[in-house]
């Protein structure tokens, strides 16, 4: 029989299993926005959420994650209506993204 002790560090670990998944998740959105804007250059979210597949969620939190990074910068295009948010790298953004896909061209054998 199981003790009591046993069942709730199964349930400790069970959660933080879930919480590492959920960081490589976030890690892995974050990641696929620098590959995606350093191949598309400026877009606005709702393009970046379309073409990549990124849930909305995700996309929002990996865009104010790599924005604290000074990876990202957003403009507001008044040029058409209604206004459009642009996001688009930074030159930091830029040097980072070109790292990001060095190590996505080994992985797909494109060395």
């Amino acid at each position: 029989m199981i003790s009591y002790c046993a069942i709730i560090l199964y349930g400790q670990i069970a959660y933080m299993f879930v919480d590492m998944l959920k960081e490589i998740e976030m890690q892995s959105g974050f990641f696929r926005l620098l590959v995606y804007l350093s191949r598309s250059g400026e877009k606005q979210i709702t393009d970046i959420i379309d073409e990549t597949g990124i849930p909305v969620h995700q996309t929002y939190k990996s865009i104010r994650k790599a924005d604290s990074l000074g990876l990202v910068k957003s403009r507001i295009d008044n040029s058409k209506y209604p206004a459009r948010n642009l996001i688009s790298l930074t030159e930091k953004g830029e040097m980072v993204s070109a790292k990001v896909l060095e190590i996505v061209d080994i992985l797909e054998g494109k060395e």
